[in-house]
């Protein structure tokens, strides 16, 4: 049994440190104010599960630590670095996955309507709304919205995802989306959702009609849907 594996066993998985930040950073508030300040509130709830992950992550690896060292009394360097790179490689696995998470379990609390993991002609984005049957009969009507916290290499595979002839909405943290590869998102009926202080700050995206905010996204999109959705109910 390896380092890293007693590691993983004692930090809590990205869905339990999500809910925990979500009753931490959403205590109190009305689906209203969670709408209104939804940019800002990812952004609280990011910092509150990095905060906890962090802590986690120390406990954890003092405790497989101290165990190694009261079972044999030392710690070679050879399995320290390759316990340190594994934590590396996992944190960056797990900050892409809890993006994932912090947009579910706020269109959760919003009680927005979603299916997930459902397969779109070979792609599987992670949100179709309003759900899967209604997908399957109408497809556009629904939207298809995917979270990828940093695109780099897979904007090629993102895409691919959506040129199918449906509206796509792609949420990102990506700062570094170009203007070109904006343009080609929008031929290819890609709007890109980010927090509200990214789409102010970044020059290009504060610029772009195809790049919204997520409470605008809202606005315009999520909730006129919402409302066609349930008149055809």
């Amino acid at each position: 049994m390896s380092l890293f594996d007693d590691f993983k066993r004692a930090v809590p998985v990205n869905t339990v440190l999500c809910s925990k930040a979500a009753d931490v950073v959403l205590k109190g508030k009305s689906e209203s104010e969670i709408k209104t300040n939804f940019s800002a509130l990812f952004d609280q709830m990011q910092d509150e599960i990095y905060q906890q992950y962090l802590k986690a992550e120390n406990d954890a690896g003092q405790a497989v630590i101290d165990k190694l060292l009261a079972a044999t009394g030392t710690v070679r360097f050879r399995d320290m670095n390759t316990f340190l790179m594994s934590i590396f490689q996992s944190r960056k696995s797990r900050a892409g996955k809890a993006f994932e998470y912090i947009i579910r379990e706020l269109f959760s609390r919003l009680s927005y309507p979603f299916a997930e993991q459902v397969d779109v002609d070979g792609a599987t984005p992670d949100f179709i709304m309003p759900s899967e049957k209604s997908f399957r009969e109408n497809p556009l009507g629904s939207i298809i919205f995917t979270a990828k916290r940093t695109l780099r290499e897979r904007w090629r595979q993102v895409v691919t995802e959506a040129n199918k002839g449906y509206g796509f909405f792609l949420a990102t943290l990506d700062n570094k989306i170009t203007r070109n590869q904006i343009e080609q998102a929008a031929k290819n009926k890609i709007y890109i959702v980010v927090p509200e202080k990214l789409k102010e700050t970044n020059e290009i995206y504060r610029d772009a009609h195809s790049v919204l905010s997520f409470e605008q996204f809202f606005e315009r999109h999520l909730d006129p849907a919402v409302s066609r959705w349930r008149k055809e109910t």
